[in-house]
Parts: structure tokens; sequence; C-alpha cells
């Protein structure tokens, strides 16, 4: 059986589960008032990937484009999903919103240890830049920094 999967922008509406995503998947979670705000800004876009007839939130992302750069502010998947590839799809979509946005380049932080998620940009074409010394707490860790330089040459993946 094929896992439904349908990746859409976010709405106020997906505001509550995105904050119960924050919480089960970051040692630093954003409040709704932060959330809120992400939603209504013109720099950001957020997405949320939906799993199933019920279309129970199972990840989401949020893209900011700045003219021609831009960051991936989150991405998450929650624990009970991880491990099928889901989070692939989902970065997808942000670096589709990134060129359309006329982004030609990406930046993106990443706990130093979160091998998997290193291993999901690396394949995105992302490039290890530089590293910020115990920017994390909860545990202390510090964030590797990745670029993608060249945005337009990823379109093979969407």
């Amino acid at each position: 059986m094929k896992e439904e999967l349908q990746i859409r922008r976010m709405e106020e509406k997906d505001l509550p589960a995105v904050r119960d995503l924050e919480l089960k998947c970051f040692s630093d979670p954003w409040t709704e008032t932060m959330l809120r705000d992400m939603l209504e800004s013109s720099l950001d876009s957020c997405f949320v990937l939906l799993f199933g007839e019920e279309e129970q939130t199972a990840g989401y992302a949020n893209v900011r484009v700045l003219g021609d750069e831009a960051e991936l502010m989150r991405i998450c998947v929650a624990p009970e999903f991880r491990g099928r590839g889901w989070s692939g799809p989902l970065l997808e979509e942000g670096m589709r919103e990134m060129t359309r946005r006329g982004a030609g380049s990406a930046t993106l932080e990443v706990r130093a240890g979160n091998v998997p998620a290193i291993r999901l940009y690396e394949r995105h074409g992302f490039q290890k830049e530089g590293l910020r010394k115990k920017y994390y707490r909860d545990p202390v860790e510090d964030a590797a920094i990745y670029w993608n330089r060249d945005l337009a040459a990823e379109d093979r993946f969407y």
C-alpha cells in the first residue's frame, strides 16, 4: 500500500499542529506567536506535509527569501514518521519555492551531530562552509553552516 502524502502551503488552521511539531522536534521550539509571525511574513513561505486520508500533519518547512539568497529556517518530520524519506519531498518543495522567488543560493544551520539531516542536505547540493561553536543548547552542540550556491543546478529534484 502506497503512503498518501500531500504538501501544501501552511494556513492559519495549521498553527496548532505545527506548534505540536515544534515541541516534539526542537529543543528551542518556536511559540505560536512566532509561528503566526512567520506565516504572515512576506519574506517567509511555509509548507505542511500531510499524511493519509485524515491529512495528519506529519511535518513542516519554512523558507525565507531575501533577494537572491534564501535560508531554510525550519524543517521537521514528526519522530513517529522519520526514516520514511518524507523530509526529501518537503525540502524539495522549499527549494522550488526559493527558486520561484528568485533565490540563486540558500543556506541553513544544522546540529553538527545530526547525521540524517546532513545527509539529506548534502544529497540536495548543500556543502558545509562553516561552524558556529556551541550554537545550540539542550544539549549544547555546534551548528554546521551549509550553503547551496547554485539552486538552479538542483532542478533535477523538482
